[in-house]
């Protein structure tokens, strides 16, 4: 495997990871989701968006 790709794969699976560690952590402070709770849903789904967005940008100019 290339080190390009293997720094795009790391990078993209700690970006996910990150991801799916926010979402857990809004599930276990907001178990129903009410209120605030969908907030920090959207936030974290949002905040997704743009890490991805910004690796991607990242990695392009690599």
């Amino acid at each position: 495997m290339e080190r390009e790709t293997f720094v795009e794969t790391a990078v993209s699976s700690a970006a996910v990871a990150l991801f799916l560690v926010a979402i857990v952590a809004v599930g276990l402070m907001y178990p129903n989701l009410e209120g605030a709770g969908g907030f920090a849903l959207v936030g974290s789904l949002v905040f997704f968006v743009v890490v991805m967005v910004a690796t991607g940008y990242w990695l392009s100019r690599q």
